[in-house]
């Protein structure tokens, strides 16, 4: 019974390891990508920083510290606001906590690589930061965040330890795509003849926030728009970032873990539900139903996932 628990704890671990890796990346890639997003639009237009607390789903806690969503306040509260547990400076202090308790299942200078990049959050994020200085210090974030991802690939075995790792990945990544997508489809300018050209910057902003502006040009021959756009980045099962991709690699990923019938029955249920789904044509309330659908579909995969290797209960012995 304690093997089985010490077994499920390094598990659980390795998870949440991976889904804040994934969590600091995606939230300092989505400040940046905010910021240009301000400096293409006019003043005039009613776009600024709270859809990023949205995308967070952070309304209420955000609300219950600050009155306004400026953008020195909103900043602060996703870099290195203590009372966030879903900051950037919080994200990577439970990373770090998570690797300290796991370091021998990795290789030995991957607890460095982490420790590292909590020394320079905390530094570089400190204090008052002028744009440009949040900037390169979230760039210098992200970078640290791929060179650890890269070493951990390259360099730790990938068996058991390995897939509960990407498994937390896959989950956190598609949770933020499909939180990334409804905040900013619902936030898109109206389609009035003075604004129509710059619904075509919004949706740049959301390619470039999953890293699939390029990829986009490769693969679609459309211009950027919002069916296309859609369908690229909902059931694309080649761009990593992509809901699809993510819940296939989800699916392959548990297939490789032993007694993973119940979270498979529901990763497969949820590949059914996308591929029935017809996702270009889907807009405005219909498209938002359809996220909640997936986020709906996303908690239950992480559920049974919990269930099976998180919660050890061991069976009672017969008197």
């Amino acid at each position: 019974m304690i093997k089985h628990q010490t077994l499920s704890r390094v598990a659980e671990r390795l998870y949440w390891l991976g889904r804040y890796i994934e969590r600091i990346e995606s939230t300092a890639r989505l400040i940046t990508v905010n910021s240009n997003l301000l400096m293409d639009l006019p003043v005039r237009l009613p776009l600024g920083w709270q859809p990023l607390i949205d995308i967070m789903g952070s309304e209420e806690l955000f609300e219950s510290h600050h009155k306004e969503a400026t953008e020195r306040n909103v900043v602060r509260f996703l870099t290195s606001d203590a009372n966030n547990p879903g900051s950037i400076v919080s994200s990577i202090h439970r990373a770090r906590e998570n690797a300290r308790t796991v370091r021998d299942t990795m290789p030995r200078v991957t607890f460095e690589y982490i420790n590292d990049l909590y020394l320079y959050a905390r530094t570089e994020l400190s204090g008052q930061l002028s744009r440009t200085r949040c900037v390169e210090a979230l760039s210098g974030i992200t970078r640290r965040v791929q060179q650890l991802e890269g070493f951990l690939s390259a360099n730790m075995v990938h068996g058991e330890k390995w897939n509960f790792l990407r498994l937390g990945n896959y989950i956190e990544r598609a949770d933020m795509t499909t939180r990334i997508i409804d905040v900013r489809s619902r936030d898109l300018l109206l389609e009035s003849s003075d604004l129509l050209p710059f619904q075509n910057i919004q949706w740049r902003s959301v390619l470039r926030s999953l890293y699939a502006m390029q990829s986009y040009y490769a693969s679609m021959n459309e211009p950027i728009d919002r069916a296309p756009v859609l369908e690229f980045l909902f059931t694309n099962t080649e761009l990593p970032r992509a809901y699809a991709r993510c819940l296939q690699d989800i699916r392959r990923t548990l297939r490789a873990l032993p007694r993973s019938d119940r979270p498979l029955r529901a990763c497969n249920r949820t590949i059914r539900s996308l591929k029935q789904a017809d996702v270009r044509e889907r807009e405005g309330e219909t498209l938002h139903a359809f996220i909640d659908d997936c986020q709906v579909a996303l908690a239950e995969l992480h559920d049974e996932i919990g269930k099976t290797y998180f919660y050890f209960k061991p069976r009672r012995r017969r008197a």
